[in-house]
Parts: structure tokens; sequence; C-alpha cells
């Protein structure tokens, strides 16, 4: 063992004697205290250099230090050693060579150290991961990195680079290291083993023998854990740096050890767009050490060590290309400029990016795959070709068309394309086609990749998107034309630098609908100056649409076998060298031009016969192999197949594997691969690496990061043509049904599991006296899990519809529990677009399965019951889902329509038993789920008309107020008022503006802010309004008008397309008769590229079809039916589909081609009032004057015509007429108004596969007639129920939580069991029409209270306590009004004493205190005047107040019963409730309210903490004294615990609530001080949670604060001062009775002792406090007509008997809601939880303004967000979890890691 230790491997396996005393040094030893000299680093030969980072140079104190380099060595060597030819010091050459060059001023040059000595006998725990965070330790430590914003270059050697990239990587996690990852500029990788290292995995081996593993050596093994999970992290952050990467070509020579390269160049690079790649000839060892400055490995680094220093001078990591710097207004208005905060780092913008743009996965792999096919020197004559270099030089067609046969080489040229373009000479983005795979198949995949590249490179493309993300877009991401729109043509496309950009697209052929790249016109709607360029084969459709676009656009190179000769014969050249079968080069060249001869230019055919070539020796055996291997390809796979056919036991395990590389929906890794095959023969394959391509016979290969491959599309296409004389044929609705079926028992049965290996299993000891037994836990495998969940249903829709088998396969799957797991895992992805496309696969799968299986069969029943649930909950439950994947287990089933399949078979486990308490829901009304998502209703005219825009919708009334409301969470954002009756309303362009429209007034508003923009006059009532970008604004009128407004100027312009007619007299023939003279009665317009169509129709005449611009007239559009006049008519905005569909009064729906004036199709008796189309033109509703609603799909017919589809229709009880209907912008959701409401629809049908997706590849159809009825269950729930009143007050529960009493908008005092939530009876009525606004209960007397809005106040006796009242006994007629009087004004808030026998009235101006049950007024006063800082202004009882009033509503007094409290702003006063006399001094109590961030008051202050009275010289300033607080808007509400009292705080709508906590002590007044003074606790809970709570529910035992965050969740959070308090001996008791006197000094101050708000010391107060989340709310529960949440929640709690210091202990919390009429409540909520952490605010970074005003969306350093104000609103979740694409869900928690609302599944 000893002799081994004398001969290390050298390069980066090398390993020195290391020095005892460095061995002892500590890991992150630093030594920064000045540079080093050579001198001092004359070191002995045998030493490695200092561990630590060490400053070898600092740059003189005249020079301005611009950039921090340091150095990392790498395995087995040091920080001076690592560095050195030679232990001479002139050869180390950071220090030596680089100081002194004139072109690196200004640079520090550090080195950094670690112990890496692999041969050290003893044990090491060091990994790469603990030698980065040393090393960002130490750099965060540095003085002068941290007192300096320098750029910083990381330069590594072999596993010094992995220690890089995972330093960066832990600097972009860690918020506190945030300023580091922006420093971050490049990195220099020198022979990394990115992929490991095969020469690793040797000497791990050896180690295990010797002494031991090492950390740091096991994670260079190939494809280790650490490496991939490094690799798959640094791919996303890696945008936002250079890289430069330099491999080895020579091998590491050592005579009896090894002869080879150490690091290949596979693994050596990484294949990024941003990242340049160069050879060093030199071996391992020698690519970082060099013998002198002249030597041109050491030039080639060090020239490129100077582009970073000069890119870091120049200010960016990307080069300057002269771009304009000032704001650009785009096309729609959106104002771009470059970010001005700097904060935003690289990385962190590609996190938001890739979650905003739905990135699948990178294209590194492909793009590195193509590197390294290529040779060295090739593909140059094409890039030297006229037609490029003019191409390139925008001095040509800026399309460059590159076709050619397939295997003719066109990728690898495009590959060269990619990198002749790469930074810092342009701006290239790329994107690589391929056939069927996911994240790579289809143009909308293609424009999001090439977006995000863009932005990657360049700044401007970067702030664009970053605020449309941060603005909260809704889109369709999976429709290219919108992503188009989106992206390109209204905002990229504007900018200044698109003329630096430049376009790679290969494979073009191979794109889902690539024809839409023609017939959709994207490529003639690139700008000018902008290049692209694209391969493809020479397919028919590909020359006719490049064709067309016209030789201006587009130039096509037809490629050639001569073209590519010398590439190929470059590349047979080398490879027969390398093979190494030819003595001299006459020998090899012959042999070369007869390979030459043979391959008709087919660079695939060439390699295939290289490799046939590796097993011959002989001359004459590779002639054999030229004559046996066929010159075509299809017959050169016919050979490979027979290979695999002569072999029987080879053919099961190829078929196997050939069948789902051919059909998986993207590349599968060899684990993946290795596990399905696994389930599918039942045999394990070993050494997959090389097994798989040997049982192919070379019809697969493996990337460099083990994902497999088919060699080419075309053999693709080979082996899935049926072929009856081969027996390897991949027959594809066969393979898609076996593979569905695998799958699907593998999502469902124990199929996941493997037996654990004898080394995996534990042991366990059994409980008792037994032996102890040992035990095998099998271990799941998940490798096949992620593929699994998200494309099982992809090859269900594929597969055969006639095999039972599979149907039996999904519906175990749907039986089992597994589908929750299965639920969850894929919302742990962030992503639930899977379930909704995993719901529509099963439907289509279904449709046709029905030709096999009646309609009424179970199976049938329960896969389209899954259908319809699996839509419903990816909609109604999104954000909950988002936020916590393990509700779906035991909080969501609960929630859902008892008649739902997820309710039926999961909602009953979550139920109470004897065993365990479990959730249950009483009071839902819904049986099954309801297409009415929401309720909106209007109390101040009748809803007119509604617009839907990309983020909001907005709903207009007669009385002139807009309404408008935020897409995903239908909350109301704003309110503005038009000067009239509202008829029109039209979004612009992105939601930049809002137009709406009456009589005589157009009004353009900003729908984010609410203001108005601009304001015209009309002479002539309006017809149709429509936006031409964002500066200009067309209007038609019923003059036969038409006028444009100019928004920048106001200027403005009329016509009249009647004069311009008569005006021109050859036109006037042309079109005499069929202008009328009649006004029109209704327009539509249609808005494109280049033109702007104007529908115009009239009673009793066809429609006029003009060109708007033009005023041409195109034609005219007549029904040939009785037109008595016309409802609605409105264009398809879909390009694709040219209709007019016109609605006739006659009750007609015609549909026009607006090309030909046709008409196509016609539905008779529809009576459609309103019609509306979706943006995608797929589908149109329809409204009828009965309040019908029917939705349709534009169809084409057997003879090309469109035709009209009924998909969906309302089966809600007919009502008022629709007036006004709109689609949402991902057409998934419509809007309509009727009477006073608005309705937010959400149909299942709605849901569909996206046109992106393509179609089945099984031609089978579903039988005439065959609709599933289930699709469109029968609504029921919120709207069955129209004519109940709803529920206008508070909850109040009684004592014992039995009963909870409300009043309701009809004046019913109503009675509620909280056991089935039912309502028991109506105890009495106030008048008809009269709300209920205020409930009182007063227990002790048996007295139930209650005011109206009318003022009214009435006082029930019952008969019995309503606690001891069986709940089903009825009211008895021994109940009776006891008092009924009026108040003088609306009563805002009702409270009584604990007796009983006081009543105090709070209205808006004044307070009475009535005495009970006489309703003698005891004592009254008028407005109290609020105090704002000083404390000596008086209380005015008699005389009235100016405009001032209470934050809240009085209370009780939280310890003395004989008192209440009233706060007026930083004033509190305390009155006695037996005379109404208050007991606080003249100037009352003066509040501090001190937050926890600013409690720093002096020792001496702090000992006056919670006390009455403050000395005055210890007041505190600045913030504590409320300083800013507008108090004549403030509102605040108060919550009594025992003992204190919670105050919510709302300074203003556009600020987060603050909370305080105030002691029962502290609001106590003192009559022997000067002045009283009360001091909020220090409570870090309540700071916390401020910025996430919306309401407090209530409080709950000794100190558990129950509240509502603001997206609904109830949690909880326990106040510490207060449970330390509450576990003290209580010192002092406060006096009860009915005495309206102060107590005395003595017991105030006993009672102050006792709760005292210095009680945690300030240490131990953290911002960010632990709180538990436990159930949600819907929003449905929402009163429909708050604009805030304004949910009406409340505790009904049951109390035992206090045991000792445990205080009350709750035997029952259930929380109970209103729900329009009735309650919900929720059982056993609070007895679910998971721990979360409030995301504190301050960590965030600003990304742009939501909204209006200065409200800015944080967007916090981990991807969630803070609540977003917008508007004085604040924004929360979707209804109930919204739905649809682009949530604006923002999650205020970050949960603690293992915490879950149930035990953890084994997935």
């Amino acid at each position: 063992m000893s002799q081994l230790r004398k001969k290390p491997f050298p390069g980066f396996l090398s390993r020195s004697t290391t020095d005892k005393s460095f061995q002892s040094q500590s890991l992150t030893r630093s030594d920064t205290s000045s540079s080093l000299s050579l001198s001092s680093l004359g070191l002995s030969d045998n030493e490695k250099g200092p561990l630590g980072l060490t400053t070898l140079h600092e740059p003189p104190a005249s020079t301005t230090s611009v950039a921090d380099i340091v150095f990392i060595h790498g395995l087995g060597g040091g920080s001076r050693k690592s560095w050195s030819y030679s232990p001479n010091p002139d050869h180390f050459w950071p220090l030596a060579w680089l100081p002194v060059d004139k072109d690196f001023p200004g640079v520090r040059i550090h080195t950094f150290g670690y112990n890496a000595d692999w041969g050290d006998r003893r044990q090491s725990i060091l990994n790469i991961r603990a030698i980065a965070q040393s090393l960002l330790g130490a750099l965060r430590n540095h003085p002068e990195i941290r007192r300096t914003s320098t750029r910083i270059i990381l330069v590594g050697h072999s596993m010094g680079g992995c220690v890089a990239k995972m330093v960066y990587i832990l600097a972009c996690q860690d918020p506190a290291a945030s300023d580091l990852a922006t420093r971050m500029h490049s990195m220099f990788f020198l022979g990394t083993p990115h992929r490991g290292s095969e020469m690793a995995a040797v000497l791990e081996s050896m180690l295990a023998v010797a002494w031991g593993k090492k950390p740091f050596v096991t994670d260079l093994i190939p494809n280790s854990e650490a490496l991939a999970a490094i690799n798959d992290t640094f791919r996303h952050l890696a945008p936002g740096l250079r890289l430069w990467s330099f491999y080895e070509t020579l091998p590491v020579r050592a005579a009896g050890v090894m002869n080879r390269i150490v690091v290949e160049r596979h693994s050596a690079t990484l294949g990024y767009h941003n990242e340049e790649i160069a050879a060093m000839e030199a071996d391992h060892r020698h690519v970082c050490k060099f013998d002198t400055p002249e030597d041109p490995n050491y030039k080639m680094l060090r020239n490129a060590l100077l582009t970073a220093v000069d890119l870091v001078r120049a200010g960016s990591a990307t080069p300057d290309l002269g771009l304009a710097v000032s704001p650009v207004r785009t096309e729609y208005g959106t104002e771009i400029k470059p970010l001005a905060d700097k904060s935003v780092s690289h990385a962190q913008a590609s996190a938001h990016l890739r979650t905003f743009l739905d990135l699948l996965d990178s294209l590194e792999g492909d793009f590195t795959t193509l590197q390294l096919l290529k040779q060295p020197g090739s593909c140059q004559w094409f890039t030297k070709k006229s037609c490029f270099t003019s191409w390139q030089a925008g001095r040509a067609p800026g399309i460059l068309w590159l076709m050619g046969r397939p295997a003719a080489g066109k990728s690898v040229l495009a590959s060269h394309v990619i990198e002749l373009l790469q930074p810092p000479k342009a701006f290239c983005s790329y994107f690589i086609f391929k056939h069927g795979e996911a994240g790579k198949s289809t143009l909308s995949e293609c424009f999001r990749s090439l977006a995000f590249q863009m932005a990657m490179q360049d700044e401007m493309v970067r702030d664009t998107l970053l605020r449309l993300a941060s603005d909260g877009l809704v889109w369709d991401r999976t429709d290219d034309a919108s992503v188009w729109r989106r992206l390109f043509t209204s905002t990229i496309f504007r900018l200044p630098s698109i003329s630096r950009h430049f376009w790679v697209v290969d494979g073009v052929d191979e794109c889902t609908h690539f024809n839409a790249f023609f017939t959709k016109r994207f490529l003639a709607t690139l700008p000018e100056g902008f290049r692209m360029f694209a391969t493809s084969r020479g397919l028919e459709e590909i020359e006719r649409g490049v064709a067309a676009l016209g030789s201006s656009r587009a130039q096509v190179y037809a490629l050639s076998e001569a073209d590519t000769m010398e590439d190929m014969r470059l590349f047979l050249t080398t490879r027969l060298t390398e093979l190494g079968r030819f003595d001299d080069v006459e020998d090899r060249d012959c042999m070369c031009e007869k390979v030459l001869g043979k391959s008709s230019g087919s660079f695939l055919w060439t390699r295939l016969v290289l490799q046939e070539f590796e097993n011959m020796w002989t001359e004459e055996g590779m002639d054999d192999v030229l004559r046996e291997v066929p010159a075509d390809l299809h017959q050169l796979y016919s050979r490979m197949v027979h290979s695999i056919e002569v072999d029987r036991r080879k053919l099961e395990l190829a078929r196997s594997i050939l069948t789902c590389v051919v059909l998986a929906s993207r590349p599968l890794s060899v684990d993946e691969l290795r596990c399905i095959v696994k389930l599918d023969v039942n045999q394990t394959l070993q050494n997959v690496v090389k097994a798989i391509p040997d049982l192919c016979g070379q019809l697969v290969f493996i990337d460099q990061v083990d994902h497999v491959h088919l060699i080419h599309e075309t053999a693709r296409e080979f082996l899935i043509v049926e072929d009856p004389e081969r027996q390897l044929v991949i027959v594809k609705r066969d393979g898609h049904t076996r593979l569905a079926g695998l799958l699907l028992q593998y999502l469902s049965s124990s199929a996941r599991k493997t037996p654990q290996s004898k080394s995996q299993q534990g042991s366990g000891r059994l409980r008792g006296f037994g032996r102890a037994a040992v035990f095998s836990t099998p271990t799941p495998d998940l490798s096949l899990l992620d593929y699994a969940s998200n494309f099982f249903s992809v090859h269900l829709y594929r597969a055969t519809s006639e095999n039972d088998g599979l149907m039996d396969d999904l519906c175990s799957f749907l039986k089992a529990d597994t589908i929750l797991s299965w639920v969850e895992h894929i919302a742990k992805s962030g992503d639930l677009a899977c379930l909704t496309r995993t719901a529509t696969n099963m439907r289509e799968y279904l449709t046709r399965r029905m030709k096999y299986t009646p309609p009424t069969h179970p199976s049938v029943q329960l896969v389209d019951s899954w259908v319809t649930d699996l839509i419903r909950v990816a909609a109604k439950f999104r954000a909950q889902l988002l936020a916590c994947p393990s509700s779906i287990h035991c909080l969501i089933p609960p929630l859902c329509p008892s008649s739902s399949i997820i309710f039926r078979t999961f909602a009953k486990e979550a139920r109470p038993s004897p065993v365990a308490p479990g959730l249950a829901i009483k009071g839902l009304s819904s049986e099954s789920w309801d297409d009415c998502l929401i309720r909106l209703d209007f109390r101040k005219g009748q809803a007119t008309t509604v617009a839907h825009g990309d983020s909001f919708f907005a709903i207009g009334l007669s009385a002139g107020q807009i309404s408008v409301y935020d897409f995903d969470s239908v909350q109301h954002l704003r309110r503005m008022t038009h000067p009239e009756r509202v008829k029109i309303l039209q979004f612009g362009h992105d939601d930049q503006h809002l137009a709406s429209c009456g009589t005589k007034h157009l009004v353009v508003w900003d729908p984010k802010s609410g203001i108005m923009m601009h304001s015209f006059a009309l002479q002539s009532p309006a017809l149709g309004v429509s936006f031409l970008g964002a500066d200009e604004i067309l209007c038609a009128f019923q003059s036969s008008q038409l006028s444009k407004w100019i928004l920048d100027t106001e200027e403005h312009d009329s016509v009249s397309w009647k004069e311009a007619v008569e005006e021109d007299d050859q036109y006037q023939t042309f079109v005499h008769g069929v202008i009328p003279s009649q006004p029109p009665s209704r327009t539509a317009f249609l808005t494109t590229t280049d033109s702007v169509l104007l529908a115009v129709g009239y009673r009793s005449h066809p429609v006029l079809i003009w060109n708007a611009l033009e005023l041409e007239l195109l034609g005219i559009c007549d029904p040939s039916v009785d037109n008595n006049g016309i409802n609605c008519m409105v264009f398809n905005p879909n390009l694709d589909i040219p209709v007019l569909v016109v609605s006739y009064q006659d009750g007609s729906l015609c549909i026009f081609d607006y090309l030909t004036m046709e008409l196509r199709f016609m539905l008779p008796e529809m009576y459609a009032n309103i019609i509306a189309c979706s943006q995608d033109g797929r589908s149109l509703v329809t409204g009828s004057n009965q309040g019908l609603i029917e939705v349709f799909d534009f169809e084409r017919g057997y003879d090309g015509d469109t035709t009209l589809t009924p998909i969906y229709r309302t089966s809600h009880p007919l009502d008022d007429a629709i007036r006004g209907i709109a689609f949402s912008a991902d057409g998934s959701r419509f809007v309509d108004v009727r009477g006073r409401q608005g309705r937010v629809w959400a149909p299942a049908a709605l849901v569909r596969k996206s046109s992106s997706e393509g179609g089945s590849s099984v031609v089978e159809s579903a039988p005439a007639g065959d609709v599933l009825s289930l699709l469109t269950p029968k609504p029921t729930g919120m709207l069955e129920s129209l004519e109940d009143p709803e529920i206008t007050s508070s909850l109040v529960a009684t004592t014992s939580g039995a009963f909870v009493v409300a009043g309701k908008r009809s004046g019913e005092v109503v009675l509620f069991s909280t056991a089935d939530a039912k309502q028991l009876s109506v105890l009495y009525q106030h008048g008809q029409g009269a709300s209920v606004l205020s409930i009182a209960l007063g227990e002790s007397q048996n007295l139930v209270i209650s005011a109206d809005d009318s003022g009214r106040v009435l006082m029930m006796e019952l008969d019995l306590p309503l606690d001891s009242r069986p709940a089903a006994m009825p009211i008895s007629k021994g109940a009776h009004i006891l008092l009924d009087r009026r108040f003088g004004g609306t009563v805002t808030g009702l409270l009584s004493n604990p007796t009983a026998d006081r009543l105090l009235v709070s209205g808006r101006h004044s307070d009475e205190l009535w005495a009970i049950p006489s309703g003698t007024i005891v004592g009254e006063t008028r407005q109290l005047q609020v105090n704002v800082g000083s404390g000596m202004d008086t209380q005015e009882r008699d005389l009235p107040a100016p405009s001032t009033k209470p934050n809240g509503l009085p209370f009780r007094h939280p310890s003395d019963s004989r008192w209440f409290v009233v706060v007026l702003g930083d004033i509190a006063r305390v009155f006695s409730w037996s005379d109404f006399t208050e007991v606080t001094p003249a100037e009352g109590l003066h509040l501090q309210r001190v937050s926890t961030t600013t409690q720093t008051a002096s020792s001496s202050q702090e000992a006056y903490a919670g006390a009455e009275s403050v000395p005055e010289d210890l007041w505190p300033t600045g913030p504590q004294n409320n300083i800013g607080i507008n108090w004549e808007t403030a509102t605040a509400t108060y919550h009594v615990g025992p003992g204190f009292v919670i105050e919510l705080l709302r300074p203003s709508l556009s600020l987060p609530p603050c909370l305080y906590l105030w002691s029962a002590a502290g609001l106590t007044p003192s009559s022997s001080s000067s002045r009283s003074t009360a001091r909020s606790a220090s409570e870090p809970g309540l700071v916390a949670v401020g910025p996430a709570l919306s309401d407090i529910v209530g409080i709950v035992g000794q100190s558990t604060l129950v509240f509502l965050d603001v997206n609904l969740w109830v949690c909880s959070t326990e106040l510490q001062s207060v449970a330390l308090n509450a576990a003290r001996p209580t010192i002092g008791t406060p006096r009860s009775g009915g005495s309206g006197s102060a107590p005395s000094s003595t017991s105030s101050s006993r009672r102050s002792s006792a709760w005292s708000t210095s009680s945690l010391p300030t240490a131990a107060m953290t911002t960010t406090a632990h709180a538990r989340r436990h159930f949600f709310a819907l929003s449905e529960w929402r009163s429909a007509t708050g604009a805030g949440p304004n949910m009406r929640c409340t505790l009904a709690t049951s109390k035992k008997t206090p045991s000792g210091r445990s205080g009350s202990v709750s035997s029952s919390r259930d929380v109970v809601f209103a729900n329009s009429h009735g309650i919900v409540v929720v059982k056993g909520g609070l007895e679910f939880s998971e721990s979360v952490n409030a995301v504190p605010i301050s960590d965030g970074f600003s990304l742009g303004v939501v909204g209006g005003g200065s409200n800015k969306n944080n967007r916090l350093m981990n991807g969630t967000f803070p609540v977003i104000l917008n508007g004085g609103q604040q924004v929360t979740g979707p209804p109930g979890g919204g739905g649809g694409g682009g949530g604006r869900y923002h999650d205020v928690w970050s949960v603690v890691a293992g915490s879950m609302h149930r035990r953890s599944s084994n997935w």
C-alpha cells in the first residue's frame, strides 16, 4: 500500500506529499492582509500553497479596481502548484506574469486553496458543495471585495471549475449573497469534468480498497448525483455569465500507469450558447501551467482573460453593440428602457423568464451533439459564400433558407452558423426542431425559446419580457399566433436593437404544422434588418411557402453533394486515421475515395460505414463492408433491422427499446428506458449505455447527457412503415397502447418499487422482548415517474380504443389513491397544464372508446367523471395546489361537489373518525360542478356591456359606472365613472387603454390605474370602437361617419363613407343603390397588420364590407332571408377563418365569407341577442333574450365551408336577456351581463387540446350523436337560489359554538346550526327591503339584537338560552320583541356589556348608550376629536367635531368588565358601561405603536415598556409616533383576547395592514400620572404576518391568533409574548364589578408587571416567524358586492373548564363562513396544518409598476411573490384557486421543509 502512495496518477489525480503544517490548516483560512511577493512564495518543492483565499496582487491605491480574478485548483492540486510549471517562483504565472501585464491594470488577483489531497489516509467529509460554501464565505468576508463593487471572474482547473459553478449556484440561492451573484461576470473552465471522468471512478475504487472513499472524488464519477444536480441548476443560471471552456487534446503519459486523455472534450464543454470553446495543445496537467509567456496556450488563455476584463470595463457581460439606451415606445405604447434596478441579475431574470415562458428544457444538449459531429475546419466553405456573407452583412434578403436531402449535413452546417454568430460578434438565438419531442416540435415552443435566448443576450429584450411577466400577462402559451403577437410583433420587434439579432432555425420540416410559418404570415412580419437562417428538406410545401415570401424577403440555397464533398473527405480522413488500420497515407486516402464514391453525400451513411470498419482489420474486409452496406438509407436500415432479427434473444429487447425510443414524447434517459423495458419484458438491462446501441443494431445512440436518440429522423420514418417482410415493425397505435398500459401500471401499482440490494437493506427491532429481526424496505424506482406522470395520457390519446386491457389499466389507476399522489406530483412541478392536458386526452380516448363500450358502462362513467373533475380541480383549486400540493389529499376533496368522483371516492376519508380527527365541510349546497364561477351583483344600475382584455375585464352600467376586475381572481380592482350610460367598452392592445363610449362621450382610460387619459365629445351615437395600435382609436357612428383620434395629440379626423362615395362619380355608379339612405344599426371591426375591415349592418338591407382605412367598399353580404334588423355581428379574429357572423332579429345566425361575400352557413331560430368570438377564433358564444347561452366551435365541413358545431349550452333557469358577452384572452372563460348582474363562466367544454399539439395518430371517430352527457352536467349551486337573500351582517356565534346568528338583506334575522350548517328558523324580521347590518348577542339575558340600514334597532328576548336549546327545538311563541326603536342615523356597530344591561349603538357621527330593556339613553356623544400626535386635544362630547371618526368600532376592555374602549387615532379612551363616563384623563391614553424592527429604545426606555406612564423625556420619536398616518382614511378592527387586544390597522387601501398587540394593563387608565401612555408589545409573529394578512378570524385559547391571509388561507400564529406571560404566575388580578371609578395605581402597577411588553428579549424577536397554514376558503364565499375580500367568518368554539396552567382547552373549533344566503362550517380544519414562514418583503426587488400609482410588484429572490397591492385593492388568488394559463397567484409563505398537510407518500 505504501508503494501505491508513491506512484500517484498524474494530472488532475496528481498528489504530492503535503507538509503537516498545511494539513492542519483550516479549509476556510484566508490571508488577505496584503499582496504576496515572489519571494514570499519561495516554498519548497513539495508544498502546494496556502489554503483559503489568498490575495496575490492588489492594484495600487491610485488605480481603480475593476475586477477580481480568483484561481481555483483541482483534485490533488494546490493554490500555487497547480498554476506553476515548476517550483521556480517565476513560473507561478498568476503572480509573476499577470500583475506586470500592462493590459491588466486595476485587476485584483487571488488564489483559493483547499485540501483536495486524495492520498491522505485520513477520512474527509469535504465534497464539492462544502468547498464551494467555503469559497463563497471567503469572498463575502474579504474586506476589499466586500467594500467595492468589482466584477468577479472565476478560473477553475479540473474540479475547480465544478467548484466555481457551485459557488455561483449557492450565491444565487442565498438572498444574503445575492450581491455577489450579480457581480459574477465570467467563468473559465480548464479541463473541467462537467460530466465526470472515468479516472475518478478508477481512483475511487483504489481508495475504497486502500483507506476509504473521499466525497470530492465520488462527486467526479461520470453521471454522479452531485454533477447532475450542479449541471441541471447551472444551466438555468448560466445565461447571465460569459463562459470559456478549454479542453485538452493530449493524453497524460506515465510509464506503466496511464496513457490517456483524462477529461474528454464532451465532458470538458457545456454546449451553452454563451460559451466559447477552444482546444489546448496540452495534456490535463498543462492546460493551467506554462513554461513561458510566449507559450501559445498561455497566450490563448491570457487573451480570453483580457476579453473578460475588457467586457467588465465596458460595463456588461454582453458586449456593447452601440444600441440606443433611451426609452422606446413599442407599437402598443409599451415604454421600454433598461432596468434601473441592476440588482436583478441575469440568473434571477433567467429563472423568472423560464417560468413566464414555460420552457420545458434547454437546447444545449442538441447543440453540443452537433458540435461533436462537426469536424474542425469543416463547413467554412459555406460561410465564405457570397450568399451567406451578404446575408450576414445585411445586404441580402433577411431570410436565408438552406434546403437539402436527408442526412446531407444541414444540421451540422446550422451549428457552424450558430458558432460563427455567437456573442460578442452578434446576438444569435437558435432552435433545433425534433419531431414529436415535447418542447422541441411546435412553433409556440420555438418562439418562446427564441424570445428567452434573445432576452439573455440583450438587456432591452430582457427588460421587455420581465415587464410583461410582472404585469401578469394572461395568454395562451400553446397558441403560436398569440405567442408571436404578444412577444414579437407588439414588443421585441419594435426595439432598436432588433437589427443586431440573428435566428438560426434547424429542421423546420420536423416541426408540427410547419406550414403555419407561411399561412399565418409569421415570416412575412419579420422586421427590416432582422436576419433568419433556416434549414429543412426540400419539401414542396416549404418551397412553395418560401417562394411566396418573394425574392426581396427570402433566398434559397440548395445543398448539393459537391458542396459537402470536401467536408466529408476531411471527416473520413480524420476518422480513418484515428481508426489506425492503415500503414501509409496512400492506403488511407484510397479507402477514403472508395467510401466517398458510395456515400451519395450522406454523412449518416458514412458514419455507419465507419462503425462497421471498427470490426474490420483487413482491406478486404472493409471492401466487403462497402459492398454489403446499401447506399440507400432505407436499404441500410433494412440491413440493420435484419441483423437484429436473426438473433432471437436480442429481438424482444430491441423491439421494446425501439418502440420506446420511436414513440416517446421526448428523448428518454437511459434510466427511464431501463425501467420501462423492465416493465415491458421483465428483463433488467445491465451496462445500459453499451447495451442499448448494441441491441438496436446502431439504430440509436446515447448523447452526452445519457438520453437515447434515433440516429436520424429518417430511421423513425422507416421503422413505423408497416412491411410484411420485416418482423421488427413499430405499429404506432399498438406501440402507444402498450406504452400507455405500462405507464399506467407503473403509476398505480407496485411496479414503481424495486428490491433493495443488501447494502441498502435496513434493520429494525420489533417492540417487545423478541429477538431483533432484519427486514428490508423496498426503495421506489422513481426514474420513470416524471415521464409517466406527464406523458401517459399522450400515449393513451394515440392508442387504439378497442383494447379492453388498456381501459382496465386506466380504471385501476383512477380508482386507486395513487391518482391523488399523481396530482400532487404534477402540482409540485409548478405547472397544472398537465392536468387539463390529461383530461382532454382522456376525453378524446373515451369518445373513441364508446364505439366498443356503451355509455352506461361503469368504466365509461368513471373515466368521464375524472375528465370533468381533473379539469375542474385544475381550474378551481389551481392556486391552492400550487401553494400546497399535498392539499389534494385532505383539503380539496371535501370542498368538491358531493356528486363529483373525487368527493365520493376520497372525501369520506377526511371525515372525523373515533381514531383521528378529520376535515368535514357542512353547508356546501352544490351537488355538481357549477360552470358559473361567480355572480357579480350591481345596485346602481343595469349592466349594459362587457369587454375582456388580456389581464382584466370590465363591466359598464346604465348609471355610468365602470367596474374593472382581475382576470384570475375575479376580484374588483377599481371603479371609474363615465358621464352617461355606458354602451360600448373596448380594451386596447395589451390592456394599455380602455375605451368607454356612450351617446355623447368617448372616454379613454388607463385600466391599470383608473385614470382618465382622454375625453372626446361625440356628435352622433357610436356603433363601434377599435384601437389602431397604441396611438390611434377609430370609431364608427350612426351618422355613417368614421372618426379617428390620435391619442398623443388628440387630433381628430372624420369622414363619411356615404359622402366619399358621392364625391367619386365613377365609384358612385358602381355602388348605386347599394348604400341605403337609412342610418346603420350595427358595425363590426377587424384589425389586421395591414388593414382594417368594417362591416356595416342595416335593417332590410345587406351587410356592407368596407376597407375602413381606404374607404373602399369590398362587397355586400346578403343572407337571402327577411332582414327585419340585426342584433349583433362579429368578425372571426383568426385570419385562417375569414368569416363574418351575423345574428338577425328573425332568429337566423349566418356565416359569411368576407373574401367572397358568400353565405357559407346558416342556423335558423337561434335568436341570439349578442354574439362574441374567442381571440383564437376557435369558438363562438351566443346569448339570447331569455338568458340562454350557447357555445359553438368553428369547423370545416366536407365541402370546405365553415360551419358551427355546438359544444356547450347553459341549463340554468332562464331569466334576463343577455346584454353583453365576451371571451377571456385564453378562451377558457367568458363573461356575460344581464339585468343587474355579471356572471363569469368556465365550462369544461372550453378546455380542449391545443391546435399545436396535433391530432391523434389513430384514424378513428366517435359515432354520430355519441356525445357524453356528463361533459356538460346540470349546474347547481349559487344560481339555483337567486331569490334567497344573502347575508349582510357579520356572523355572531354563541358561547357554546352550537349556533350562529346572522342578518340578511331581506331584513330577516336567522338562526343557523353549526352541526349541519342548516338554517333552523327566522327569529324575527325588520322591515321589507331593509338590510340587517349589525348583530349582537346578550346571552346572559337571552337577547338577540340587530340593526338595519335604516337605523332601526330590534331586540328579541328568547324563551330559553340558545346554548341550552336542542338544535331541533323550534323558537316558541314565548320569544318576543323586547325593544324596537330608531337610531338617529345608520348604525355601524352594536356592542353589549357582559351583563347585557347596556347596549352601545355606534353610528357614523354619534354614539349612544342605551339601557336594556327600556331603551333609555344613558349617555350619548357627538363625534370624538381625533388626536394625531400631541395628545393634548380634549374630548368634545356635545359639540360636533369636523370630519373625524374613530379608527374602528368600540370594544370591551380585555380585563375589566366595567369598561369599554374607543380608539381615536393614537388616543384610546376608556368609558364606563354604567353611565358613559370617561375614566381616562382628559388627554386619554397615548398609544405608541412600535414595530419590532423599529424598537431600538434605550435601556431606560425599555424599563418602562408596558407601563401606564412614561417620563416625557423618554417618549419615542420617529416611526413609533404614528407620524404619516391619515386618520381620516385609516380603519381598524379590534379583537379581544384573554388579557390583550389585537389591533388590525389599515393605514390606507394601498398599504398592507399593520398588527399591534395591546396588553390589558396598557389600556387601563391611571389617575396618578400626568400623562398615560400605552406601548404596543414586541410581538414578532404579528410583524411577520402583517403583509400576508387579510382579516382576523378570532383568537383560540390563550395565545393563538387565527387569521385569513390574502390568498384566503386560514392560518394561525402563536403570540409569543402572550404565551410567555400566560405561563407566569399572575401577580395582580383586575377587579370586576359595576363601578365606573378608576382602579388604584397599585392595582394597575400589579397588572403591568404581570403583563409586560418586554417579556421577550429584543434580540430574540425576528421578523420571519413561524405560522401554521391550515385550510383555505373559497372565493365564492365572499360577498358578491364587495370590492375587497369581504369574507364574513367567525370561530365557533366550545371550551372545557380550565385546568391548571393550561388555561381553557378547546374541544371544538369550527370556522364558519357566510356563503350568500347560508353558511359553510369547516369542522376539523384547524387540525390540519403545515408550518410556514412569512416571506420578508425587504428581500425583494422591483420589476415594475403593477396597476397605478407607486405600488410595485416585488418578486423575491426565491421566485415567490408577496401580495400585490393593485390600485388600492389586494390582488389575491383566483376564485377558489382560479384557472387559466398565466395565473397571478402569489404565495406569501415559504413552507418549512418536510411540513405537509398529511403523511408523506411514497412519491
